[in-house]
Parts: structure tokens; C-alpha cells; sequence
């Protein structure tokens, strides 16, 4: 692993006083094997708004701004309101663990070292696709059965907006097919029905994760594990990262990390570079959550967090070009990682090359800006600049357009309260009142991010009349 040190040049010319002594320091740490980037840190000096001298009164840390970060937690299991994982290689060897049947092995059981990666983009939200490399009459039998008919129903439910009833087909799927298991004697019968199950499971546990269920969505997931023994390395690690990405949203970190590590053993046992690349930068994240919430005490802190997502970002540039998406996506990773140790400047840069890289590839109305643009907004919110953090939270309401999603929600209430800093108290109730009318969709009146914004509300009322 490489090591990196960021030096403020400011701090080091004080320390070392004067520039001949800071010249000799750094030529020291050159030497000594370190890469060293120097940052001329900027010295922000915002005028304060209006409201900022009662901002001590009205505004609490609840009333602060919602980063999509550090707050992902408040989307859990009692989303009750309303209401499978990729692989680009092939299915393979999966035998249940309770009858010990076996369905033939594929190419990818015993992947080969050291091979050529693919360069497709394979996004963390996309489903678990099992292919297969089976014969025509195998083909044929799975797209027959009824059960994946019935599979391809849910999924038209799930499509047209109604994520219960599709969730309720999957798992229906899944226990159907589980039955029929208990009795069949035929070999490829019996590896249609335990492909079925599995993605039956699969997209149940993706549904599950878009009502915010973090829980069953987790459980789909254990059953897979539980139930069939998967000897496919890469469908294996994509329902680990997805277990992973569950417990990060349910805020149990350390279970993310766990999972996340099981994936990275599998892919360096391969030496797949660009799979180990992206797993570094998603644990690098874990660790500075970790770091942030002081679970870690003395196993880690954000210089770890740090330096591991240096050593994924040089895998990642000595591996694509600099136009590649991972490449940006990792700035954002950074960024996150800085904002979380409170080292907002650093932040804002990382945040800013993330945002320039996207928009040369996609433009600026590319709804993956969208989460750059809200923790610009948050930063500049928390440093006391709530003119350009409106100007941001404006900017994401455009790109959302006519769509009435739960991110929109999150981003009304911080463009409320931008609103509320700069005295803009009509503004601020009309924000309020949309982001509370599309959250009744999501969430039961008793969810903590329901009461929390509604709670938000109240300070219309407040701040209006302290300027009576």
C-alpha cells in the first residue's frame, strides 16, 4: 500500500519556520517512500445571513440539513407505508444444502488468475442476473415454468409503481418453488426450481430495499446463503456487497464491513484489480462512518479511511482512463470521507472534480449529480453560506423535474430551511408542506424522518414570529 500524507502548506511553514526548513522536511518524507500532495488550504469567510445571530434559539442539530450520508439510517424497517444483485459472469455450481443437489458447474467455478477484466460498468444497484451456460432444452424448461412467468409478473408490477404486490409474488414464487423441491426427482427440473428460488429471493430482497425494509431485504439475501451452497465466486461476492450495502443503510457498520471483507478475500484470491479497487473505496467509506460514530475506538481512524481509498483510486487510474465514471465516483467517496472528519474545504474540492467529471460525461442535468449537488449544499449550509447552499438545493429540485421521490423529500426540507436562514419564510412553508405531502406516501407519521421534518416545520412559525 502506498503511503500518502496531505500537508496544508500553511500548517507546514509554521511548523517548520519558513520555507527553506519546509523544503528539507518535505525532501525527508520524499525520501523516506512517502507520496505527499501538497494543499494550499482556503480560508472561507462567509458573511453570516440574517437569522444567523438566533440561529442558536431556532436551529438545534436536529434542524440541521439532511446529507444523504450519515443519516441513511433513518430510512429503516418502519417504512411500512408503501408497499437480484448483478453478475456479468455466468451461473454456477449451487446445490441445496438440505438434499445435497447439484447443478452442473459452469465456466466460472474455478476462475482464472490474473485474467482480463471486463471494462463494462456494472452499477451497485443493479439486479442480480443469473445467466447460464446450459443447453437449449435447459433454457427452455426455465423460461417455460410457470413459476418464472410468474417472476416476469411481478417484475411488470414492480414497474408500474406497485412494490407490494411485487414483493408478494416474488416471495409467493419463492415458497412455491421451495415446495415443489421437496418431491421433484428430476435433475434439471430440480435446477430450474432452485434457479427460481434464488431469483425469486433476489428481487424480493431489491424491492424490499426500495420500501427502505432493510431487514427482510437482508433476510432474502441470508436465505440464499442459508439454503443453497453457492460455488459461483462472483455471484457469491455480489450478494455479500449487497448484504453489505443493506447494513450500511441500517447503520450497522461493522456487519457492512464484515460482509464487504468477505468479497474483497473471494476477488483477491482471483486478483481481480478493478473488483478489489471499488471494494477498497466502499470500505474506505465504512471505516470513516466508523471513525465518525467512535465505534472503531483503537482499530481505525480517518487517516485509514483515507489511505485506503488512495490505494483504491491509484488501482482504479492505472487501470482506466480518466474519463472513467469509477474514477469520479471515488472523488465523491473522498469527498464523503472529508466532509465526515468535519475537513469541509478538502470536501468541497473532491466534490467539485466528482461533479466536473460527471458533468463532461453526462451533462448537468444527469440525475447522478443529484447527490454531489446536496452535500455541496449541506457543507455550504454548515459553513454558514445559505445563498449558495439554496442555489444547490434548487438546482437538485430542477433535475428531479415532476418526480415525487423520497430523496426529493430530504432535499425540500434542506431548501426549507436554507429558505428560513435567508428569512424567506414563505418559501420555507411551501418547501415544508410538499416535502411532508410526498413523505406520506413513504413513510407511517410515526418514522423518525417524518416526525423530524415535520418537526422542521414548526420553525416557520418561530422564526416568523421572532421578526414580528
Amino acid at each position: 500500500m502506498e503511503e500518502f500524507e496531505i500537508l496544508d502548506f500553511h500548517q507546514l511553514q509554521q511548523e517548520k519556520e519558513g520555507i527553506d526548513q519546509a523544503a528539507q522536511f518535505l525532501q525527508k518524507k520524499i525520501q523516506n517512500g512517502f507520496k505527499v500532495s501538497i494543499v494550499i488550504k482556503k480560508q472561507h469567510k462567509f458573511a453570516l445571513p440574517p437569522l444567523q445571530q438566533k440561529k442558536n434559539d431556532l436551529f438545534s442539530k436536529q434542524h440541521q440539513p439532511i446529507d444523504l450520508i450519515s443519516q441513511s439510517s433513518e430510512i429503516i424497517e418502519n417504512n411500512d407505508k408503501q408497499g437480484s444483485l448483478t453478475s456479468s459472469h455466468s451461473y454456477s455450481s449451487i446445490k441445496m444444502n438440505k438434499k445435497q443437489l447439484t447443478i452442473p458447474p459452469t465456466q466460472n467455478e474455478t476462475p482464472i488468475q490474473d485474467q482480463e477484466e471486463e471494462k463494462s460498468i456494472k452499477s451497485d444497484d443493479d439486479q442480480i442476473s443469473l445467466k447460464y451456460n446450459k443447453n437449449n432444452s435447459f433454457k427452455h424448461s426455465l423460461k417455460d415454468n410457470i413459476l418464472s412467468q410468474k417472476i416476469q409478473k411481478g417484475l411488470l408490477f414492480q414497474r408500474d409503481g406497485k412494490s407490494k404486490l411485487a414483493v408478494e409474488k416474488m416471495m409467493d414464487v419463492y415458497k412455491e418453488g421451495n415446495e415443489k423441491l421437496k418431491s421433484c426427482q428430476d435433475q434439471q427440473q430440480i435446477s430450474v426450481l432452485i434457479i427460481i428460488c434464488i431469483q425469486s429471493l433476489c428481487y424480493a430482497s431489491q424491492i424490499f430495499k426500495q420500501l427502505g425494509q432493510f431487514n427482510e431485504a437482508l433476510r432474502c439475501l441470508d436465505k440464499c446463503l442459508s439454503q443453497f451452497e453457492i460455488n459461483d465466486f462472483d455471484l457469491l461476492c455480489q450478494i455479500y456487497i449487497s448484504k453489505a450495502q443493506y447494513c450500511l443503510l441500517n447503520n450497522q457498520y461493522l456487519q457492512s464491513l464484515d460482509n464487504y471483507t468477505k468479497a474483497l478475500i473471494q476477488y483477491e484470491q482471483v486478483n481481480w484489480k478493478l473488483e478489489i479497487a471499488k471494494l477498497l473505496v466502499k470500505i474506505s467509506f465504512v471505516y470513516a462512518l466508523l471513525s465518525k460514530s467512535k465505534q472503531f475506538k483503537k482499530t481505525g481512524d480517518f487517516a485509514d479511511a483515507k489511505k485506503i481509498c488512495y490505494e483504491g483510486l491509484s488501482i482504479l487510474q492505472n487501470k482506466l482512463n480518466n474519463s472513467d465514471p469509477r474514477i469520479y465516483e471515488t472523488y465523491y467517496t473522498l469527498g464523503c470521507i472529508f466532509y465526515l472528519e468535519k475537513e469541509y474545504d478538502f470536501a468541497l474540492e473532491y466534490l467539485d472534480q466528482s461533479k466536473q467529471g460527471f458533468i463532461k460525461l453526462y451533462g448537468e442535468k444527469h440525475q447522478s449529480i443529484i447527490k454531489i449537488l446536496n452535500l455541496q449544499g449541506v457543507i455550504n449550509h454548515l459553513q454558514g453560506n445559505s445563498i449558495n447552499a439554496m442555489e444547490l438545493y434548487e438546482q437538485i429540485v430542477c433535475l428531479y423535474g415532476e418526480s415525487l421521490s423520497f430523496g426529493l423529500a430530504l432535499v425540500l426540507n434542506n431548501l426549507a430551511l436554507a429558505y428560513l436562514d435567508r428569512m424567506k419564510f414563505k418559501s420555507a412553508k411551501l418547501s415544508f408542506e410538499k416535502a411532508i405531502t410526498i413523505l406520506k406516501v413513504y413513510l407511517n407519521e410515526q418514522h423518525p424522518t417524518f416526525q423530524r421534518i415535520e418537526k422542521n416545520q414548526k420553525l416557520v412559525l418561530a422564526a416568523t414570529l421572532s421578526y414580528m
